[in-house]
């Protein structure tokens, strides 16, 4: 059991009372909760077509790469990856530690806010797409551009 199915569950069980009270209207509303997996990983992906010398550090599963989450009081290089992410291409200050912890979160949910997906501080497909992020020189490892 992982420590996101009681509240992915309580999540489900307020969601549908929520649409059942407002006649569906938050039905497909986007949420980490539909990811398959926690991250636990930072990965280096590379795009040999577009750009051969960069690549980009990003929270990675190996159960499901492109469909993981991360929340308040995970720790792990999955969470270094966003932190890393949040302050080279959105300009914040964080400890780079790998604690998911309320100064990631409150970052998340700024970033969530201004990239237009629910504000809620969970990371997940959703907000994975819609963030930018970090191309790094595979030379020097320096930032080149976010996108």
């Amino acid at each position: 059991m992982n420590i996101r199915s009681g509240r992915a569950k309580s999540a489900a069980a307020a969601g549908a009372l929520l649409v059942g009270l407002l006649g569906g209207a938050l039905a497909g509303a986007p949420s980490a909760a539909a990811a398959t997996s926690p991250c636990s990983y930072g990965a280096n992906i590379y795009n040999k077509v577009t750009n051969p010398t960069s690549y980009k550090y990003i929270p990675y599963s190996t159960i499901d790469a492109s469909n993981c989450w991360l929340d308040r009081g995970m720790s792990n290089r999955a969470v270094r990856a966003l932190q890393k992410n949040l302050n080279s291409c959105y300009g914040y200050n964080l400890a780079t530690d790998g604690d998911f912890g309320p100064l990631t979160e409150s970052a998340l949910i700024t970033v969530q806010k201004r990239v237009g997906v629910t504000a809620d501080g969970d990371y997940g497909p959703k907000t994975r797409s819609s963030m930018v992020w970090g191309n790094y020189s595979v030379e020097t490892g320096a930032r080149i551009s976010c996108s």
